[in-house]
């Protein structure tokens, strides 16, 4: 399909447009272009194509829509040309989308702001199903989700920060995943010397910190999958974070320990020594068959005995990460895993809708039609339900690109057992200092304005080219934080 902006629209809608037209069509190739000559004033966006695909699309009285006044902002004309171009591909595919035109990854941040602005929660739920077209249903669960994390918000210090861990590497590849991260079946050899790289950005990082009178309040360790490292290597790195950095007045440590078949008793004393507080134990689903269909080397029983052994440990919370629309899974399946997940009373539960990107193994229009993907947002909308039944309040939320009908990825808390530092990462409210291959440093400055600074991603790059990552850090110095 081609797709024809005129010049200003070019700079200013090409993002959005293109957002939507994947929503609806996500396998389809998008070429745009600018138009030769300039369209009317009534005529914003011109999509062409061959046969049916062929459409011109005004703004003014389409579908509805009331004409922008001149003195419209860009953000207001933008929405305007959204909608219209949403209420057009609804009827030529019929397909809706619950989040309508709202494209961002992290739509409750937008009701915060708005709470801020002075709008009341009844206010912002009619701004989300009017301007945006999102149904009632995501408009409430954006509104719930900034309900429970303003206590969190609320911790946040003036000079607060977060620090993320890398640990690129995983017992094998998920079919489905699109994360910087490499099998140890064939990386193994790199660990040691990834593990020294990573020690001493971890000790220049904390020096910069020092210098800036930061104040570490979370601590994350990602990936990858942290617990494929022995113990005794976990030991030394948590070693290393504790005589580094002052943790005074850091509220959690949380470690995501993820793969069920790489947890050991002796790894999670580890965790315990070195001050870990909150792990996570990722089956993303207890049918067997799915399991090996997507390339995970264990069993649902094997997901058990991890549990199991992790609830004899004194974490104050463990999180358990679900997959909505795994290959070969249906609802049926799916609501069985959930159901038996909920039984086990852990303090976090994540449900992610299917992410489809290039990256990932299984990406392409015939897989995705291989398993319950149709049957994505059935599932999420159970898991809502049933959560929400048993005590379960959502605590962050965030979206991603090429996500299975656009749908969402959810946190879930018991009680006041929420994970701080998925909310300000989400919500960008303080700056957050990644090291490790892929880590990118997110620093919140003034004014609400980001600056990034980004890590090599694969741990090769890391270690052949680590003077950079430490010449990047140097950036920190400079910023007003």
């Amino acid at each position: 399909m081609r797709v024809i902006l005129s010049a200003q629209d070019q700079k200013d809608l090409h993002y959005e447009v293109e957002c939507i037209l994947r929503m609806f069509l996500p396998q389809l190739r998008l070429d745009f272009a600018q138009a030769e000559a300039e369209p009317s004033s009534e005529q914003v966006v011109i999509v062409t194509g061959e046969g049916e695909n062929t459409v011109t699309l005004s703004v003014p009285g389409f579908f509805g829509e009331e004409r922008e006044p001149a003195s419209a902002s860009r953000k207001d004309t933008e929405a305007s040309v959204c909608r219209c171009l949403y209420r057009l591909l609804v009827r030529a595919t019929g397909k809706k989308i619950s989040w309508g035109v709202l494209t961002g990854i992290r739509p409750v941040k937008l009701v915060r702001e708005l709470r801020e602005q002075g709008l009341s929660y009844g206010e912002i739920a009619g701004r989300f199903t009017r301007r945006y077209l999102t149904t009632p249903e995501k408009a409430a669960l954006c509104i719930q989700t900034d309900q429970v994390q303003q206590t969190a918000i609320g911790k946040a210090e003036p000079k607060g920060y977060s620090l993320y861990l890398s640990i690129p590497f995983c017992p094998s590849r998920c079919s489905y995943c699109s994360f910087v991260s490499h099998s140890i079946e064939k990386t193994r050899r790199l660990i040691p010397a990834y593990l020294d790289k990573l020690e001493e950005e971890l000790v220049y990082t904390a020096k910069i910190a020092k210098e800036k009178g930061l104040t570490l309040q979370t601590i994350y360790m990602g990936g990858g999958t942290p617990t494929v490292l022995e113990a005794e290597q976990l030991d030394r790195l948590l070693e290393t974070v504790n005589q580094n950095f002052d943790r005074s007045r850091c509220l959690e440590f949380t470690v995501e320990a993820g793969r069920p078949d790489t947890i050991t008793k002796a790894k999670l004393e580890a965790l315990i020594r070195g001050g870990v507080d909150r792990v996570s134990v990722n089956p993303q689903t207890l049918n067997d068959q799915v399991l090996q269909t997507v390339g995970r080397k264990h069993t649902a029983e094997e997901f058990f005995q991890a549990y199991n052994l992790t609830k004899q440990f004194p974490f104050t919370a463990i999180n358990i990460d679900l997959i909505a629309g795994l290959t070969g899974d249906t609802l049926e399946s799916f609501q069985r895993t959930l159901e038996i997940v909920m039984a086990l009373e852990p303090e976090n539960i994540t449900v992610h809708a299917l992410t489809m990107k290039r990256a990932a193994n299984m990406i392409g229009e015939k897989e995705a039609r291989l398993g319950g993907v149709s049957q994505v947002g059935q599932m999420v909308d159970h898991s809502q339900q049933a959560l929400a039944g048993a005590g379960y309040r959502p605590y962050y939320l965030y979206r991603q690109k090429s996500t299975v009908d656009s749908l969402e990825n959810v946190g879930y808390c018991r009680g006041d057992t929420l994970c701080c530092y998925n909310i300000y990462i989400m919500d960008e409210t303080h700056t957050i200092l990644s090291v490790g291959g892929g880590g990118v440093t997110k620093v919140v400055l003034p004014g609400n304005r980001i600056e990034r600074l980004f890590n090599f991603k694969y741990p090769y790059e890391y270690i052949d080219r680590f003077p950079t990552i430490l010449e990047r850090k140097d950036a920190l110095r400079a910023f007003d934080l």
